[in-house]
């Protein structure tokens, strides 16, 4: 039994040695394997036998491996669908666009780089307690054993003529295992407390965090921000292409009745060869009118599914909401606040610095220099961010204005129909009235859209989202 606590107390020092005294170690190519028991020589047949998916950070695996549990991510679920609304785009951009999840890739790059050139190594990303596993397995031993031992004293029959002897002998083993147990669950804890200080003061925590909360980094935020901008407005211009190619296709098949009524009346010589040359021409441009918008509007279509990473062939699955202003924070604008947080986080303002020649003026002389280029650069965003928020005002006194054109349309929507119910007016002419009053919905559609975009570049600016023309 001594010489069995030797070798087991040897065994712990020995996994402390190797522990504290390096991190780094031979690893299998396949990391299910462990370490080699030796140095071997590099495989020189360079063949791939698998390829890693990486899910989620710090969750690759090989397929051929065990398979790895997937988590749940509820904001992931809310944007995994066809849906396009300009309420969650952002969060779509954030996992599943192109131009994003590439510019975050390479932000995560380098801080993997900075991981790595810190001494950091997959073990401690991917399986730290590799390190404490065995020291672990052997405190639990000890407790096992203690605890046999303590039911075996507590068995004890006290009429028993040797049951002082075997309470003594039991007393003693578990002291023994007491002790044993003790020292090793120290060394683990002081083996973890070691692996966490480590990774302390090389950084690693640090640089493990910044990987984990790549999207808060504030330019990697930035760059999603701007994603979002340009492909709201792209969302906007497909739904105005919509209105507008429903408009054209009805204005189409209404030039194409006229054209029609023209080439009956000229049989009848009610009408000129010129004038059914002259309607066969407006239907014809109408037409080839229509067909260049269908194209324009399929091509913005396919942009917004390809931005928005869906594949071309689920293209006619996609649904869009229809978005309305945020009329809530318009009112909650606080102006004067929004145009000091513009400059204050605008990348020309933060990226201003005093050069080396500057710098060897008195701190009075290099200071005022350094706050006259501040002091000017504010200027120049507050003067663009004072145009965003007239801009801004603009669009919201069209939209108030449309809103009462949308209540003529209404009242002309049912006006036209009884004046067409009662013979009034002919179908051509009915036709005609309800293209004219299709116009004025356009309006009022376009006017909307353009609020919504100035809300959101306007929202931009006061995140430093603003362009010095």
């Amino acid at each position: 039994m001594r010489n069995l606590y030797y070798k087991k107390l040897f065994t712990i020092l020995i996994a402390m040695v190797v522990l504290l005294h390096s991190f780094s170690y031979a690893k299998h190519s396949d990391p299910f394997e462990g370490e080699v028991k030796a140095p071997v020589a590099e495989n020189k047949n360079n063949i791939s036998e698998a390829t890693i998916i990486a899910e989620l950070p710090y969750g690759s695996y090989q397929p051929i491996g065990p398979a790895m549990e997937k988590k749940s991510n509820p904001e992931y679920d809310s944007v995994n669908n066809y849906i396009v609304d300009l309420n969650t785009l952002d969060t779509r951009i954030k996992y599943f666009s192109p131009t994003y999840t590439n510019i975050k890739s390479s932000a995560e790059s380098s801080y993997w780089m900075a991981f790595y050139a810190r001494g950091g190594n997959d073990t401690l990303v991917y399986d730290y307690k590799y390190y404490t596993e065995e020291i672990h397995d052997i405190m639990l031993l000890y407790k096992d054993d203690m605890n046999e031992y303590i039911s075996q004293r507590n068995l004890l029959n006290k009429s028993d003529p040797d049951f002082e002897k075997k309470y003594k002998d039991l007393t003693i083993k578990i002291i023994t295992y007491q002790t044993m147990y003790g020292t090793a669950k120290s060394s683990y804890s002081i083996t973890n407390a070691t692996i966490t200080k480590t990774k302390t003061m090389l950084g690693l925590n640090r640089a493990l965090y910044n990987i984990d909360n790549v999207d808060n980094n504030n330019r990697v935020a930035f760059a999603r921000r701007s994603v979002s901008k340009a492909i709201s407005s792209v969302v906007l211009t497909y739904l105005q292409l919509v209105d507008y190619a429903d408009i054209l296709e009805k204005q189409t098949n209404l030039y194409y009745d006229m054209y029609l009524l023209k080439k009956k009346n000229y049989e009848l010589g009610l009408a000129t060869a010129i004038d059914v040359s002259t309607s066969l021409d407006t239907y014809v441009k109408a037409k080839n009118t229509f067909k260049s918008t269908e194209t324009t509007l399929k091509n913005v279509k396919e942009q917004v599914a390809i931005n928005l990473g869906y594949k071309i062939s689920d293209i006619d699955k996609l649904v869009f909401v229809e978005p309305e202003p945020d009329l809530n924070y318009m009112a909650s604008i606080d102006f004067e606040e929004d145009r000091n947080r513009a400059y204050t986080s605008n990348s020309a303002y933060t990226s201003i610095k005093i050069s080396d020649k500057d710098k060897k003026y008195p701190q009075s002389t290099g200071e005022s220099i350094f706050n006259k280029r501040q002091e000017y650069m504010s200027s120049v965003i507050s003067a663009e961010f004072e145009d965003i928020y007239n801009n801004l005002l603009a669009k919201k006194l069209s939209y108030d204005a449309s809103l009462y054109l949308k209540e003529i349309c209404d009242i002309d929507d049912v006006g036209n129909k009884r004046k067409f119910d009662n013979n009034l007016v002919s179908e051509l002419e009915y036709k005609g009235l309800e293209l004219q009053n299709l116009s004025n919905k356009l309006q009022v559609k376009v006017a909307k859209y353009n609020l919504i975009n100035a809300i959101n570049e306007y929202y931009y600016a006061t995140l430093g989202d603003i362009t010095i023309s």
